[in-house]
């Protein structure tokens, strides 16, 4: 017995809610641990400071201290070089057209293929093969369980939508109706 969808729709999602999303992703799983390190490292550059204080001949310590400077840096660098590095490719790829349905106890995500215009001009005419090669297009949706480890952030023109600690989806809520949106805040406790 197949699962009714209590919402079925498809989104966009532009550069500009992909770079806020995913920053919102990294407040809550990398700077933690990113800045955790960088301070890690600052300690050490500031002992190694005090050391060369104590025997400006040890050479072996401004090394140190660069080392640990420069390992603090990339720390705090990596990040946000990341994040420009995603939000030029997502820039680059155009409007990509999502779907998300969500039922009673589960949320399906996926990404919608091309628009049959492109394919149409792409396939042979009329050989009855366009079928085929739409069904070999279209990519199974991502089935999460409700009941899994699944969390929901809501930020003022975003839901930030978390299946652990390493996947994420972005949901703009500017696609979507208020009764829509109060589909999507039951999906999951909000974090």
């Amino acid at each position: 017995m197949e699962e009714k969808y209590i919402l079925e729709k498809e989104y966009s999602i532009s550069a500009d809610a992909f770079r806020e999303g995913y920053r919102a992703f990294q407040k809550k799983y990398v700077y933690p641990k990113s800045y955790i390190f960088m301070g890690l490292f600052l300690i050490l550059a500031a002992d190694f400071i005090y050391a060369a204080f104590k025997d400006p001949s040890n050479y072996f310590a401004y090394i140190l201290i660069v080392v640990c400077l420069a390992l603090a840096f990339r720390e705090w660098y990596n990040p946000r070089k990341i994040r420009r590095t995603l939000v030029e490719t997502v820039q680059e790829m155009g409007d990509l057209v999502y779907k998300i349905g969500v039922g009673d106890s589960f949320v399906d995500i996926s990404t919608v293929s091309a628009p049959d215009s492109i394919e149409d001009e792409d396939t042979a005419e009329g050989d009855g093969s366009h079928e085929e090669d739409e069904d070999d297009d279209v990519p199974e949706p991502t089935r999460i369980p409700k009941d899994s480890n699944i969390k929901l952030r809501e930020y003022s023109d975003l839901f930030l939508l978390l299946y652990g600690k390493q996947v994420f989806y972005i949901i703009p809520k500017e696609k979507f109706d208020s009764s829509e949106q109060d589909i999507i805040r039951k999906i999951a406790p909000e974090v």
